[in-house]
């Protein structure tokens, strides 16, 4: 079977070469070395859980073997890679690990789905000699978790992780804060002025969690994130090429703030913890010093704890704010964020203010103007998430039993996610970051509720970030996305069944309702 047709996301050029296929036999190698041996090692680890051979990682190489190289290839930016497969051996070539990483998630696509089991198969392991040279479009390739709504721990995060990443995903945004709860550990400063009981964000917000009818439990799960577990997530995302980006929503969805710390109050007072699926009705108050202190001690040890170079200061739908005073806090805001030294990333929202240089501007919903003006004119990169093409939250039908639907269009299926180009309004692709896909989680419990929402749609957009223009075709990627049914099956993920689509196998979860602590096989990858 000619497996280079079924590639997701489609590569920037393949050509199938006349010689004889590449058989992985059980004495074969993976050859690396220096920087590139940890990537060598989880390609090791991926191909010996489905096949049962021993597949050491060596450095020296000899025919049979399947070689990454650390080595100057086209000009294609830091995480293009070039991959040839003959008979005698694979060797995939990259001038960062990071182009390698993404040349293994093609190289195992290339392999029967059956690779990805956890129980080694009998069976030939064979895959067609090809060249393959391939580079991203966009250099921000991200899905945005919804952490806030309802809490997902530090191991969930991790397998969301680990199934975004077969699809050169590189960027994930955890929305920590919102009205409903508080997801990240602030510690007590030496220096506290105004008393600010910062542990109370995690002991009061920290319970908190939405709470809809429409959902299954209705009750949201609670928890947070310690400092160290928040450093534990980055460090494993890192070994996948993935960067995570922190948002602490600003000068609105601030109430679980408001409950845990009364100074942030104009009457001193705690507000009473929401479970309220509402939005726009809590805010920061412009004239309070605390407001001030409270912000750049958050987002100080916040930035401390990011490997990463953003820090997301939210700044969406802040409807009780007025514009005055929420032009004023978000412009104190993004200066407190640029001190800490990071690139501070918003709701398109924050376009309204003078931004500092190196901003990101994210982009959802309304007026797209500001966003333009700020990338013509004080060059401000931006990442396009536009609701009806990357929101996940979004119901696949009226009757869906998990999902949204406030978003005019819908329902949404995978086409609407694929069908849409992030070069719009004006924007050139050099002012582009790159695209979003957010899942919001007010009725999502789980992470099989979760993968439902997020596949195969996520997967339309990881083609989108990836694949130039002129390779996407949506009657191809149809076809291909039917085939990834069994690679997403076999690895026992959930997705939904779009019925436009002939899907080679269906998830072991039609629907995953209210699946309690069922595992997924999927597994993690070891480092």
């Amino acid at each position: 079977m000619n497996t280079t047709d079924n590639l997701i996301p489609r590569p920037s050029h393949v050509a199938l070469l006349n010689g004889p296929a590449f058989t992985l036999a059980p004495t074969a190698r993976i050859a690396a070395s220096g920087a590139a041996t940890p990537v060598a090692r989880q390609l090791a680890s991926l191909l010996r859980r489905g096949t049962g051979f021993d597949l050491p990682t060596v450095e020296d190489t000899r025919p049979g073997d399947i070689s990454l190289e650390l080595v100057e290839t086209f000009d294609g930016g830091p995480e293009a890679y070039e991959l040839s497969v003959t008979e005698g051996g694979v060797v995939l070539a990259a001038s960062t690990p990071a182009g390698l990483f993404n040349g293994v998630q093609t190289l195992r696509q290339l392999f029967p789905a059956s690779i990805e089991g956890t129980d080694p198969q009998a069976g030939t392991w064979v895959i067609p000699a090809v060249e393959i040279a391939d580079a991203p479009r966009f250099a921000y390739r991200g899905l945005m978790l919804d952490v806030a709504r309802n809490f997902f721990t530090v191991q969930e995060v991790k397998e969301q992780i680990d199934v975004m990443t077969q699809f050169k995903f590189n960027a994930l945004h955890l929305h920590l804060t919102d009205d409903q709860a508080w997801r990240i550990e602030i510690h007590e400063p030496a220096k506290n002025p105004s008393g600010l009981p910062y542990a109370k964000l995690t002991e009061v917000g920290g319970q908190g969690a939405v709470e809809v009818s429409t959902a299954m439990p209705p009750r949201g799960n609670s928890g947070f994130y310690t400092q160290q577990d928040f450093k534990d997530i980055q460090a494993y995302a890192g070994t996948k090429n993935v960067l995570v980006i922190p948002e602490i929503d600003l000068p609105g969805h601030v109430n679980a703030a408001l409950a845990a710390i009364p100074q942030l109050n104009p009457d001193g007072q705690a507000k009473p913890m929401s479970t309220t699926s509402e939005v726009g009705w809590s805010t920061l108050t412009e004239d309070l010093p605390a407001t001030y202190e409270f912000v750049r001690e958050v987002l100080g040890q916040l930035a401390a704890i990011t490997v990463g170079p953003y820090l997301h200061i939210g700044g969406d739908e802040a409807h009780v704010t007025g514009h005055d005073d929420y032009v004023s806090m978000v412009q104190r805001f993004v200066r407190i964020g640029a001190e800490t030294g990071k690139s501070v990333v918003g709701w398109n929202e924050f376009a309204a203010v003078e931004l500092p240089q190196g901003s990101v501007i994210q982009y959802w919903h309304g007026d797209f103007e500001p966003t333009v003006r700020q990338a013509e004119q004080n060059g401000s990169r931006v990442i396009m998430s536009p609701a009806a093409n990357t929101y996940l939250d979004q119901k696949y039908a009226s009757d869906s039993p998990v999902g949204l639907e406030w978003v005019e269009g819908g329902p949404f299926t995978w086409s609407e996610y694929y069908n849409w180009d992030p070069a719009q309004g004006g924007l050139q692709d050099q002012q582009i970051l790159g695209v979003e896909g957010p899942l919001w989680t007010e009725t999502v419990r789980n992470n099989q509720q979760a993968q439902w929402l997020l596949y195969p749609r996520a997967v339309s957009l990881a083609e989108v970030a990836w694949s130039g223009q002129e390779v996407r075709n949506p009657g191809d990627f149809r076809r291909r996305l039917g085939a990834l049914g069994e690679r997403l099956a076999t690895q026992g993920v959930a997705f939904q069944e779009a019925p436009d689509v002939e899907w080679s196998a269906k998830p072991e979860y039609p629907f995953p309702g209210t699946i309690a602590g069922s595992a997924s096989k999927y597994g993690t990858i070891e480092a």
